[in-house]
């Protein structure tokens, strides 16, 4: 294994992580099936979300204590090796470079660099003239200006839940934050509350991880129950259905309570999401402390105005009327939380879009994109017919997509070359639970590099088109990649197992299965399952 840096852990890693950075995944589920965690103790968790310090010692531990050969993870990994260069010579096997030079060839190849390691930084007039502190939230954990009082006026600029957690960790440690979400973009994110609807479950996640719910979700994967046939093959369960996801918004607007009287001076309302809920189009997070959203709305001055340029020493922000003066909003700091580059620069752009990586759209070669368009086309056809209501999508500003999608075989295998086995690619995707999405993925690709998925082109193909369809429907802006399954953990996780012809994990009975949280502990047979079925 090959490592850029010198720890583990990814978005996880001692290098990324702050005191105030709490995991979205609760207890139960932040794990992997063949190690349970340790729970944290009471006074570090709240309805089982925790402080993302218990997940990094998880995952150090857990690279420790798994031993074959002789040699645990730990020791098969080469840190502080970052890799440039991947290419497949005309033997299909896989040269990968480091600094210029060839450090191994290999025969089968998984790409593991995920969505969250190049970060991106978008370009504002005046940011050559800026004299203030500036990173990328994914240096936050390493930062020490919370504890420089010379740095006083902290600016974070985006939406997303990693925004809300860079104002918050900021106002927590004194500094006067100003939280810019600019007019142009899709929006805040929606935040939910993190205790459950029903005593049944522990948490939201819980309440909404299970297979009940996700039979709520039109999504393409896997067979449907009954219950998912009634929601979306008839007049009656659409109206059902679309009647309780815009109920399910209006009750969570009321509950975080955006206009509330103590958050009005500082533009707390600003926070209040573009478009409903179902549609994820700006995103989401879970309230994962009892003072997360009250400090926010009394402590941190909210914009929803687009950044016209930067000066020496301030932000300055485009009025909505032109004839307005301008505002500058003073920063001695000023975070990105902007998100991530998902082009992957290991591979040259044609080598990228004939895997089914993304590249931007100026590099993308017509012929390849007017064949995907016509299987696309079709492709939406049906998407339309299956879940007719995705076609009535709510106003929302649409964005000009910037990078072809994603257009993995079951978002992790390419489509060209199939029939070699010889690449995957984990991680390709956005999601509520990574760990169940992780131990489901890997599986399956050692499935995959061994041969025994064994689908033509053309069905691959056509499985392709159907994923990218539905991405753009289903998930608006966000989906325009193709990568985004945040609602969908269970029914992909399902998915991927189905094709194996695995079932180990649906071992509770029929109503369990239906009702109950999908844990962790859930896939702890599976590795034997697969070994009883195909061999170690």
């Amino acid at each position: 294994m090959l490592e850029a840096d010198d720890v583990v852990g990814g978005t996880w890693s001692s290098k990324r992580i702050y005191d105030d950075f709490w995991t979205q995944t609760p207890v139960k589920m932040a794990e992997f099936s063949d190690r349970p965690m340790p729970p944290p103790p009471p006074e570090d968790q709240y309805w089982g979300f925790f402080p993302g310090k218990y997940t990094t010692q998880y995952l150090e531990s857990y690279v420790d204590d798994h031993v074959y050969n002789g040699q645990s993870i730990r020791d098969r990994i080469l840190f502080s090796t970052p890799v440039d260069g991947v290419r497949e010579e005309e033997d299909g096997q896989w040269v990968i470079t480091s600094q210029g030079a060839c450090l191994l060839r290999a025969k089968k190849l998984s790409d593991a660099t995920g969505m969250t390691s190049q970060p991106h930084i978008p370009h504002i007039p005046g940011q050559e003239t800026f004299q203030g502190h500036t990173i990328h939230h994914k240096t936050f954990g390493r930062s020490t200006f919370l504890k420089d009082d010379a740095k006083q006026n902290v600016v974070v600029l985006g939406g997303a839940k990693s925004a809300a957690d860079v104002a918050y960790a900021s106002a927590k440690a004194g500094k006067s934050v100003s939280w810019i979400i600019r007019k142009t973009g899709n929006g805040p994110a929606a935040f939910f509350a993190p205790q459950a609807m029903s005593k049944r479950y522990a948490n939201s996640n819980e309440g909404f991880y299970n297979r009940f719910m996700s039979s709520f979700l039109p999504n393409p994967f896997g067979k449907k129950g009954l219950l998912a046939k009634l929601l979306h093959g008839t007049w009656f369960g659409r109206r059902y259905l679309i009647n309780l996801w815009d109920g399910f918004d209006k009750g969570l607007r009321a509950l975080m309570d955006y206009g509330r009287k103590e958050g009005q001076e500082h533009g707390f309302a600003n926070l209040e999401p573009d478009t409903p809920i179902f549609w994820q189009n700006d995103s989401s997070g879970v309230s994962t402390r009892p003072d997360f959203l009250s400090t926010i709305a009394t402590k941190v001055q909210i914009y929803r105005q687009d950044v016209d340029r930067l000066n020496s020493h301030s932000i300055v922000l485009a009025p909505e009327d032109p004839e307005d003066e301008k505002l500058a909003v003073p920063a001695d700091v000023l975070v990105y939380c902007t998100g991530w580059d998902p082009v992957s620069y290991l591979f040259s752009s044609e080598e990228a879009e004939r895997l089914g990586l993304t590249i931007p759209v100026p590099e993308s070669d017509p012929k390849v994109q007017s064949h995907w368009q016509e299987l696309e086309t079709d492709a939406d056809r049906k998407v339309l017919s299956d879940f007719p209501y995705l076609g009535e999508p709510p106003p929302y500003l649409k964005l000009e997509p910037t990078h072809t999608p994603f257009r993995l075989y079951k978002a992790i295998a390419p489509v060209h070359g199939a029939s070699n086995h010889s690449i995957v690619f984990l991680g390709k995707m956005v999601v509520g639970n990574n760990f169940r999405t992780a131990e489901a993925q890997a599986l399956w690709a050692v499935a995959y590099l061994d041969g025994r998925v064994g689908v033509s082109e053309s069905a691959m193909q056509a499985d392709v088109a159907m994923t990218v369809a539905w991405n753009r429907r289903r998930y608006l802006n966000k989906g325009q990649l193709g990568s985004w399954f945040y609602f969908d953990v269970v029914g992909y996780a399902d998915m991927l197992l189905e094709q194996l012809k695995l079932s180990s994990h649906r071992w509770k009975g029929w109503f369990k299965d239906l009702m109950d949280p999908c844990l962790a502990d859930d896939f702890r047979g599976l590795a034997a399952e697969y070994k009883a079925r195909y061999g170690a």
